[in-house]
């Protein structure tokens, strides 16, 4: 679970170096939408828009009260969501232990896929179980 949470933050922090203007002229297109999980709402998380042919550029946006809004490239995408919440325990140094609780399949092993459409709503309402 770590691992997954490493990889995660380590695929974050790539994204967010590319920052939030284009320098590379690509144009991205608003893209928002809800996610629940056990029909309650994501509070807090991250989710990825990777391309699903591998080559382009992944966008991401911030997961909050259940809604997200995000920039994206046209295409077609692979969705990846990623929370974490404290679980009260404490670590060896007295900080609160987090964890995430996005099972793998809608993370590093995400199977979701939406198309992401130039000049049209691309709204996409995500119920993981």
């Amino acid at each position: 679970m770590r691992a997954q949470f490493c990889i995660a933050l380590v695929l974050l922090g790539a994204v967010s170096l590319q920052g939030c203007s284009n320098p590379d002229g690509i144009t991205t297109y608003p893209v928002t939408g809800s996610v629940t999980m056990g029909g309650n709402p994501i509070e807090n998380g991250s989710i990825v828009f990777d391309p699903a042919d591998g080559h382009g550029t992944s966008a991401m946006g911030g997961i909050e009260n259940g809604r997200f809004t995000a920039q994206v490239p046209a295409g077609d995408k692979i969705l990846r969501l990623n929370a974490v919440r404290t679980t009260g325990e404490k670590d060896q140094y007295g900080a609160l232990v987090s964890e995430s609780y996005i099972p793998a399949k809608y993370n590093l092993e995400s199977q979701i896929t939406k198309t992401v459409k130039p000049n049209e709503e691309n709204k996409f309402d995500l119920t993981l179980d």
